[in-house]
């Protein structure tokens, strides 16, 4: 993939669409930061996966696997991901 092409457009008309103002604008903001990131370097990703997982479990008192798991059932299912939200990154 390459990161420094990839325009955030459509990923944020989406969004936009789909949350409501304040949580679109927010999730908005964390692609734009996610893809800083990645544009610093692909192999970076997995690390700011890591670090952020573990960011929000101490601030929720929990633990990295639970964060984890917790994201897991709130996700959107595999076709759903292929079918709406893929087309959005190219």
């Amino acid at each position: 993939m390459d990161w420094e092409s990839f325009d955030l457009n459509a990923l944020a008309a989406e969004l936009r669409e789909e949350l409501n103002g304040p949580e679109a604008e927010r999730m908005i903001y964390a692609f734009e930061e996610a893809l800083r990131i990645a544009r610093g370097g692909p192999e970076l990703l997995p690390h700011f996966l890591a670090a952020v997982t573990c960011l929000l479990a101490r601030a929720e008192g929990t633990t990295p696997r639970a964060v984890l798991e917790a994201y897991f059932r709130r996700s959107a299912p595999d076709d759903v991901w292929r079918e709406r939200y893929l087309p959005l990154f190219g």
